[in-house]
């Protein structure tokens, strides 16, 4: 496991800098309390489809439908692990094993449900209009990212090897993370957000926003996000007409920082291991609105929020939580010395 001090900036500079470098301050929500409950925020419904040997069980996702098809047709599996085989049935689904907080409250952790962090007025989210005559606004939010491996929380499944158990972890605060702060510093930091500021890319990302009102992705347009934006630079400055698809596209940048940090990991499609994704995979992950409204569904990167994001936006509540699902294939079976 990847720990949050392995990947944050080391020494009293990077955290200077990190203060330093800040937007225009506004006034955000208070912190709000209260610990995860897997039990009561997580919508359960979306852990389906369950594929098991080929055999399908609940309602069809066109998210995950590739996978699921290779699964069904392709039922058995043989792993290897040093000495050890592996024989049994493919299984796959979609698993709860992340959390994301998009909060313009600095240091508030809404998995833990206190506020961390006296920032004494600095790295404070913002929201301001753009005078481009395009009728939108720009949003500076902070962006917590955490292992959160609820299966094993609820000590329900423990024995499928595809489960993980690396405990509860905050692996990312971008509070400590400059670039986050500072789009240029960012794009210095990530020389290729230059090659897709371009007329050509932004119009590739207009096929990935019409598939993702369709339920589905495009996975090669890596830098799009649907109708949330574009994924450079990763920082947390983002264009928006939607407060709620706002907290959702920072939720999936922050997602595809973590694969740029190295912190991004995939089941392989034989179910025999788990695989690094400095690039991003996004029709393996859908979001789940935690906070500050319990979502109704679960969402592709980038599904337009005319969708979805009704009624989710409570009055003075700007810090938002989302759970992260994760398309996982294993191979389920007996094990042979």
């Amino acid at each position: 496991m990847i720990r949050l001090s392995h990947l944050l900036p080391t020494g009293a500079a990077g955290i200077a800098l990190a203060l330093l470098a800040q937007p225009t301050p506004a006034h955000a929500s208070k912190c709000e309390s209260g610990a995860f409950n897997p039990i009561t925020k997580v919508r359960w419904t979306c852990i389906f489809p369950i594929t098991i040997g080929g055999v399908k069980v609940g309602p069809s996702d066109p998210l995950g439908k590739a996978l699921d098809a290779q699964t069904a047709a392709k039922p058995l599996c043989a792993c290897r692990k040093g000495a050890t085989f592996t024989f049994g049935v493919k299984v796959s689904f979609w698993s709860p094993n992340r959390m994301v907080d998009v909060v313009t409250e600095p240091g508030c952790m809404m998995a833990l449900g206190a506020d961390i962090m006296a920032t004494h007025g600095r790295l404070q989210g913002s929201q301001t209009s753009l005078s481009d005559g395009t009728n939108t606004r720009k949003l500076f939010a902070q962006m917590h990212y955490y292992v959160a491996p609820v299966w094993k929380m609820l000590d329900m499944f423990t024995d499928l090897p595809c489960i993980e158990d690396d405990g509860f972890d905050v692996a990312m605060m971008t509070e400590l993370l400059p670039t986050w702060q500072s789009a240029t510093l960012g794009a210095i930091v990530q020389p290729e957000a230059i090659l897709f500021g371009n007329p050509a890319a932004g119009l590739a990302c207009m096929a990935d926003s019409a598939a993702a009102a369709a339920g589905k992705v495009i996975d090669p347009l890596f830098w799009c996000m649907g109708s949330w934006g574009a994924t450079y630079p990763l920082a947390g400055d983002i264009h928006f007409g939607d407060s709620v698809e706002a907290w959702a596209g920072l939720a999936a940048r922050g997602t595809f920082l973590m694969g740029r940090l190295g912190a991004l990991t995939i089941s392989s499609e034989d179910g025999c291991s788990f695989r690094p994704q400095p690039i991003w995979t996004k029709s393996r992950y859908k979001l789940q609105l935690m906070e500050p409204v319990k979502g109704g569904q679960c969402v592709n990167i980038g599904r337009p929020g005319s969708l979805w994001t009704s009624a989710k936006h409570a009055p003075a509540h700007d810090n938002s939580q989302f759970m992260l699902f994760e398309k996982v294939i294993c191979c389920a079976g007996i094990s042979t010395p």
